[in-house]
């Protein structure tokens, strides 16, 4: 009987485990603006517009490009790879050099961190709205 219990008792265990790992991710494909604020060892204090197309999402993890528009500078475009957790905290890893670290906020935004390091450290706070 106690050899049937606890046979019960880990099937029902399974079964809520494997609901849990099911949780779908978040759809995060698409065109994301926002305005960042930003500082950096040679730009000093700054905002610009930030693009971010995400092109493709498989289960948690996504790619796509950012474009940061700047006044006086052309365009800067990077391409990115990245994941996402059931809790909804983002982790983004630039394919040149940097990361970005976040979450879904409860109105579906993405509030979002960046930073590198070295000569050109640079620390960026944005958050995101899908178009």
């Amino acid at each position: 009987m106690k050899k049937l219990l606890a046979l019960c008792f880990f099937a029902l265990l399974a079964c809520f485990a494997t609901t849990a790992l099911a949780a779908d991710a978040p759809n995060l494909v698409g065109t994301w603006e926002g305005t960042p604020s930003v500082h950096g060892v040679k730009v000093g204090f700054r905002t610009s517009n930030l693009v971010m197309i995400i092109l493709e999402q498989q289960g948690n993890a996504f790619h796509g490009t950012k474009t940061y528009h700047t006044p006086k500078k052309k365009d800067k475009v990077e391409k990115f790879s990245g994941t996402i957790r059931s809790d909804g905290q983002i982790f983004i890893a630039d394919h040149d050099e940097g990361y970005m670290l976040g979450d879904i906020t409860k109105d579906g935004a993405m509030e979002l961190q960046y930073g590198h390091r070295g000569n050109n450290a640079i620390a960026v706070y944005v958050v995101l709205k899908k178009k």
